[in-house]
């Protein structure tokens, strides 16, 4: 029953945040999709006719973006109902007739072994309440020699403690997240960088991780070509940044063998 609970509440909070986002905030959340890959230096042409899946959709901008690529099909999947009407409603906008976003949770992906050529899971399964589990239903989904990109948050830091776990203990215990949202909307903080904070303070799972962690997961599971990529506000090589974000946001693609 605690589990039911804490899963309608991620759904809740994540349904609020993600619906929020109005037409140029969605659309940019696309482009930065775009944007990243080239930095990286993954090439975009690669997903063109491959069967992808965004676990963790959200609102359904990953969706779209992979849409957008020519992927021959695209499933999204999310515990919230509310978001998974919005990013269907994205996707008819948009005529992507091969996307379609359903309510499911990534501890149990409705879809059977080595389906797709490509599953994106960003900022997700650190909210679950068996992270390992998540990310080995992933790793289920997936074929043979496709490609994982995954997203974790980094253990340690000044800034998680700072931003986030003493008001997370405090002032977050006291003040509902349906308040707090209201007041941050309504003092003007735009629905993206309402995202990027409120679901730290109030989601009821918080998991951090080491890359050394991460880095087991994949190479047990039988990946390789391991790459971790930046996140444009951290640089992990940085011992400025160590100190301040810790393992910071822990990115990689793999491909699976």
């Amino acid at each position: 029953m605690r589990e039911i609970k804490e899963q309608k509440e991620t759904g809740t909070l994540y349904g609020t945040l993600f619906t929020n986002y109005d037409s140029a905030l969605f659309e940019d959340s696309v482009e930065l999709f775009f944007e990243r890959h080239k930095k990286w230096g993954i090439d975009l042409d690669w997903f063109k006719d491959k069967v992808c899946l965004d676990a963790g959709c959200g609102g359904g901008r990953f969706v779209v973006a992979l849409s957008r690529l020519g992927a021959r099909e695209v499933k999204g999947i999310d515990i919230s109902e509310e978001a998974v009407s919005a990013a269907n409603k994205r996707v008819r906008e948009r005529n992507l007739s091969q996307a379609e976003a359903t309510v499911a949770s990534v501890l149990a992906i409705p879809y059977p072994d080595n389906y797709f050529d490509y599953v994106v899971c960003s900022g997700v399964i650190h909210h679950t309440p068996d992270p390992y589990k998540g990310f080995q239903e992933l790793a289920r989904v997936l074929k043979p020699n496709g490609k994982l990109f995954f997203s974790v948050y980094g253990a340690g830091g000044l800034a998680w403690f700072l931003q986030v776990d003493i008001w997370r203990f405090s002032i977050c215990k006291i003040v509902p997240f349906s308040i707090m949202e209201k007041i941050w909307k309504f003092v003007g903080v735009p629905a993206n960088k309402r995202y990027n904070y409120l679901d730290n303070l109030y989601v009821p799972y918080c998991f951090r991780y080491t890359e050394h962690e991460i880095r087991r997961w994949l190479t047990q599971a039988q990946f390789h070509n391991l790459k971790r990529v930046k996140f444009e506000r951290y640089d992990y090589e940085k011992v400025s940044s160590r100190i301040l974000y810790g393992e910071g946001w822990i990115q990689f693609y793999a491909d699976k063998k």
